[in-house]
């Protein structure tokens, strides 16, 4: 969460969850975490809403009605009526439960987490936080005792990061709300998100925005790297990050005439484009403004050097097309029956 100066932690229920599928059960506690201790509330807060840093937002979801869904119903019960927050916390701690049927699934503490002073663009909005801790660290502690030094070690959560969150923001309320995640294990990715949680990720800007960056990674991926020179493939990518980098709006056309030179294989980019958008039932992805965030993001997903059979590699330093157009050629050599690259500079550092 970028800003964090106006949010206030209002109530905490801390519960325990266990796995299903190994009857382990859940511990509902009676009362809520009293959060006058200055040092443990800012710590819980920190905590909390350090992990939201990504730009993906979600919105609960349902096969026929949102309503239906039950972390949605819950949310909107809490929003509407905060002083049974409690009795609510302890129905997420059960639904979370049911949901724990799986093997892998790890027990761990559920926190439930009321805030208010979110601020959502211009909007300043209450929400929820529920988070799960389940891996345990081993912490030493010392005491002075008698001009002595003792020794001891504690188990505990490391507040460095949660293993699983999400907060849910009381906005859009109508579409599902908005919804931010965090997972740290990919080995029950599904289970939290999908399972638990039933979101799907908001078609916006930042969803746009990377859903056409990864069209393109793929499409240099599977058609340049098949077809063309590695060359050929850095110098797409790089026009395309450059794009995406000067632009302030995508449109399909435009971005296809600029970045593609041969008419053969801008046919195959929009052929390609079209049927990665019905694969993933995607609509609206030919004209929408560039979230620039998200560009800075994925940057670093793209590969920007050439590796050679001969063990050297050839690395352009970020995404200008003039690095390999006009400072690298590819040619063969008929004598020695091997390809090579040509390379210009001006100066060695």
């Amino acid at each position: 969460m970028k800003d964090r100066t106006q949010v206030r932690l209002k109530q905490l229920a801390v519960h325990r969850v266990g796995n299903k599928a190994k009857e382990e059960g859940v511990v509902a506690s009676r009362e809520l975490v009293d959060l006058r201790d200055e040092q443990l509330y800012d710590l819980l807060v920190n905590y909390f809403l350090t992990p939201f840093k990504q730009e993906e937002f979600f919105r609960f979801t349902h096969t026929s009605d949102v309503a239906l869904n039950e972390m949605f119903a819950y949310s909107a019960l809490i929003f509407a009526e905060p002083h049974n927050f409690h009795e609510y916390s302890v129905h997420i701690l059960n639904h979370l439960y049911q949901q724990s049927d799986h093997p892998k699934v790890k027990s761990g503490e559920l926190y439930v987490v009321h805030f208010e002073g979110c601020v959502m663009e211009e909007e300043v909005v209450d929400a929820i936080g529920i988070f799960k801790s389940e891996n345990k660290d081993t912490f030493l502690t010392f005491q002075d005792e008698a001009d002595d030094l003792n020794v001891n070690y504690h188990f505990g959560v490391n507040l460095k990061g949660v293993d699983k969150g999400c907060m849910i923001y009381n906005t859009q309320a109508e579409d599902g709300f908005r919804v931010k995640l965090v997972d740290a294990n990919s080995y029950d990715a599904v289970f939290w998100k999908d399972d638990f949680l039933n979101v799907a990720e908001l078609q916006d800007t930042n969803y746009n925005t990377k859903t056409v960056l990864n069209l393109c990674k793929d499409f240099s991926e599977e058609v340049f790297a098949r077809t063309e020179s590695k060359k050929a493939q850095v110098d797409f990518i790089s026009r395309s990050v450059d794009y995406f980098s000067k632009s302030e709006t995508f449109d399909l056309e435009e971005f296809t005439s600029s970045v593609i030179d041969e008419p053969e294989t801008k046919e195959r980019f929009k052929d390609y484009s079209q049927a990665f958008a019905e694969e993933r039932d995607i609509e609206g992805f030919t004209d929408f403004a560039i979230n620039k965030n998200t560009v800075r993001n994925m940057k670093r997903k793209f590969r920007n050097f050439i590796k050679l059979d001969t063990q050297i590699e050839i690395k352009f330093s970020g995404y200008n097309p003039e690095q390999s157009e006009q400072y690298v050629e590819r040619g063969f050599d008929q004598e020695r029956g091997m390809h090579f690259y040509k390379v210009y500079f001006y100066s060695e550092s």
